[in-house]
């Protein structure tokens, strides 16, 4: 994100400095990561009851799906417009709430949260780029 939309405010362009991330390296992470770290999120699920984490988990899981789908990054907000039209429901509605999501809401989408994370998992499973171990 840095290098192909980071603005100097002093100094050269970040894009004389930082070289460019071959797509296929990013899917690989972003695979990594959501076998990783979001499955564990499933595993012991404590962060996904708090409301703020189900709406982060939701815009990440659009994040990885454009990652994944189109070898690029883009904003959370951005990802989650790409997104929304690309999923069926119950994922659109829960998209539209994590975008507009504010402390106190009073919604709980902790079941769907969830089950969108496992939709992921089984998503990625079916991708050619397999994740890569840690070392």
């Amino acid at each position: 994100m840095l290098r192909e939309h980071g603005i100097a405010l002093v100094g050269p362009e970040p894009r004389s400095f930082i070289a460019p991330v071959d797509p296929q390296d990013l899917k690989a992470e972003t695979l990594d990561v959501l076998h990783g770290w979001w499955q564990s999120q499933l595993d012991d699920p404590v962060r996904l009851k708090r409301r703020g984490y189900q709406a982060y988990a939701v815009l990440t899981m659009c994040r990885m799906l454009y990652t994944l789908e189109t070898g690029d990054v883009a904003s959370k907000p951005a990802a989650a417009r790409w997104a929304r039209p690309r999923v069926a429901e119950p994922w659109r509605g829960l998209i539209d709430r994590a975008l507009v999501w504010r402390d106190g809401d009073g919604v709980d989408d902790f079941t769907t949260t969830r089950d969108l994370i496992r939709w992921m998992l089984g998503t990625a499973r079916g991708s050619p780029l397999p994740a890569r171990p840690r070392p």
